[in-house]
């Protein structure tokens, strides 16, 4: 401890005999950080969401959802699906579904998250 004193005051000392005066406190206000210069603006805004529809509301495609999840079994506009939250409590086992694009997908039992022609493996895989 004694040492790191003695280190400590030889360099206030160096630093009074170079500058001539004793170096600045070191709590006091500092300077505040300055911002980064953004630079142009993107020329190509984001894309807005074209779908506001509620939790619980019939839907076709998940673009029509504020929340962007339309699920449900039927893949046509004669079976539409519904609107889901996308903050909810899902099971967390695997279950296969059928896509509609024929493929198989494996989600939740209790949340699929998108439409499905039905529940289980495709006829193709």
């Amino acid at each position: 401890m004694r040492l790191i004193l003695v280190g400590v005051l030889s360099l206030v000392i160096a630093c009074v005999a170079a500058t001539g005066s004793p170096p600045p406190p070191s709590s006091g206000p500092r300077p505040r950080p300055t911002r980064p210069d953004p630079g142009p603006a993107d020329p190509t805004p984001a894309p807005k969401p074209t779908g506001g529809r509620a939790d619980g509301a019939s839907c076709v495609a998940s673009d029509e959802c504020a929340s962007r999840i339309c699920e449900g079994q039927g893949c046509g506009a004669d079976a539409p699906g519904t609107c889901a939250p996308a903050a909810r409590g899902c099971t967390k086992d695997l279950r296969p579904y059928c896509g509609c694009d024929g493929k198989t997908f494996r989600t939740s039992g209790s949340c699929p998250g998108q439409r499905y022609a039905s529940k289980g493996e495709c006829a193709g895989g």
